[in-house]
């Protein structure tokens, strides 16, 4: 019994010990002395200026699913940053103005300069993604000017505006490579600069990480998979088409290469012709496409609106009905539209996102950059095609111009397409 209670005794003194030291600790990290410091919440849950947490609603909206995020943890942690972005309090009367005038100084008396630098910007993706980087910008009371040019298709000119970028010492540049790997002297000489370039809609030219800094958006080649598991499942067989935007830009190339050998031996590719994303010219394309080809089944492409206006419109100067697959990367309210309208159960749709929301991230991410943080050099996303019958584009109270995975809120959505 005795040396029971020593031994009772000898623990409880332990246990006393321990208490105190780590009340010690305690108040140690509360004054902000020793090496336990607890850092504030707001440094735990994210850094190098940003908060890693996003409302999940605003993630389903514009990703279909809260969950389809990229799986590495830092891809990820730019992806929250970003998207918690979008639902902050910008003033929409200086976006718009913005918006309409390409470019605009933001009134914070902030010292950085930012630019969106088109190769072609003259359709509404790519105006809908100018007013995403604008939205954005805006929330970042540091960034004083925001710049934005077109080359309108032209090749050269797409190289001039990017120097020019260089040239006024913008801190920032994001772009999309319409005429691929041409690119690329420009974008070494601004990663020499010390000007972070980030691309986005999966904008891919060699070197990310090294040439530039990364570039945002979905695998094409898994598109490419997921198109051809669609045609295999509806067509079957026969003859379909693919459409492209600008030769050799690298969206259409990533998805091309990797749906075509996806294919079962029973589909042909019987065409693959660019439109350079222009809905009259995807008319003048399906149409010399059906002249030669009457008996396709499906069709492959990037940009839903230009679909339902152009291709919707060849099959009616030809006669035909619109009895087709289609498998589609954007999730334009007009395709879905067209589709209810048609009635026709012998048209398939198939689409992924729009990804318009994707230019937050990349700009996001050359942001962080600026203060210090890794970059991965490929921020991917998961993809999950929805099937119109099921999942319909054509959402109540949005202009048909628009996608409904955009993060523009609605109301300005109508000022930019009343």
């Amino acid at each position: 019994m005795h040396v029971h209670k020593k031994r009772s005794s000898l623990v409880l003194v332990v246990l006393m010990l321990v208490l105190a030291g780590a009340l010690a600790l305690s108040a140690s990290g509360r004054s902000g002395t020793g090496n336990n410091t607890r850092l504030p919440a707001a440094q735990t849950a994210g850094g190098f200026g940003e908060v890693y947490k996003a409302n999940p609603k605003t993630l389903a909206k514009t990703l279909f699913s809260a969950k389809l995020l990229p799986a590495p943890k830092m891809a990820q942690n730019i992806s929250l940053a970003a998207f918690r972005r979008a639902d902050m309090k910008v003033n929409q009367n200086l976006a718009l103005k913005c918006w309409k005038n390409n470019g605009c100084s933001t009134g914070t008396g902030g010292k950085l300069k930012v630019a969106y630098v088109e190769g072609f910007g003259e359709n509404v993706f790519r105006q809908m993604s100018k007013m995403e980087f604008i939205l954005q910008a805006l929330t970042y009371p540091q960034i004083g000017k925001i710049i934005y040019t077109s080359a309108h298709s032209n090749p050269t000119q797409a190289l001039t505006d990017f120097r020019a970028a260089i040239s006024q010492h913008v801190n920032v540049i994001v772009t999309y490579p319409d005429f691929g790997d041409a690119m690329l002297p420009v974008f070494k000489e601004a990663t020499k600069a010390g000007i972070p370039v980030a691309t986005y809609a999966w904008g891919y030219v060699t070197g990310p990480g090294k040439n530039y800094l990364t570039v945002v958006g979905e695998d094409t080649c898994r598109l490419g998979k997921a198109y051809a598991k669609v045609m295999n499942k509806y067509v079957k067989s026969g003859n379909i088409a693919f459409l492209g935007g600008f030769p050799g830009n690298p969206l259409s190339l990533g998805w091309q290469k990797c749906e075509k050998p996806a294919l079962n031996p029973n589909i042909h590719v019987v065409a693959t012709e660019a439109t350079n994303w222009d809905p009259s010219k995807v008319q003048e394309v399906v149409s010399g496409i059906l002249a030669r080809y009457p008996d396709i089944k499906g069709w492959s492409y990037e940009y839903g609106l230009g679909m339902a206006q152009g291709g919707l419109a060849a099959y009616k100067a030809a006669g035909k009905p619109f009895n087709t697959v289609l498998t589609l990367r954007t999730d334009d309210v007009g395709m879905g539209c067209a589709y209810d309208k048609l009635k026709n159960p012998k048209l398939r749709v198939f689409y992924y996102t729009s990804g318009n929301s994707q230019i937050r991230v990349a700009f996001t991410a050359a942001m962080m950059k600026l203060k210090g943080a890794k970059i991965p050099p490929q921020i991917v996303f998961p993809i999950q095609l929805q099937d119109q019958a099921k999942r319909d584009q054509c959402v109540k109270g949005y202009p048909q111009e628009a996608s409904a995975t955009s993060l523009i809120p609605l109301s300005l959505l109508h000022k930019m397409y009343p």
